[in-house]
């Protein structure tokens, strides 16, 4: 069982919450258990409450990427 406050994920989640869109403003989020269930209820990450989800921009994960291989992606 992990001990993180947000188990679930990770889901790439788009910038304006809902399933189609560009890459610019997407992001990566880690939910807690009841942002799991209000997924489960609606599938729409709109539903998600403030603090029950921890983002990570995708730009920094492409950074990271580019930084750790040396590429310019």
């Amino acid at each position: 069982m992990s001990s993180s406050k947000y188990p679930n994920g990770p889901y790439m989640v788009l910038s304006d919450a809902s399933t189609f869109d560009g890459v610019d403003g997407c992001f990566i989020a880690f939910v807690s258990d009841k942002a799991q269930q209000e997924l489960e209820a609606c599938s729409d990450f709109k539903a998600v409450e403030d603090g029950e989800a921890e983002d990570i921009p995708l730009e920094d994960l492409m950074a990271a990427y580019n930084q750790v291989h040396g590429t310019h992606f």
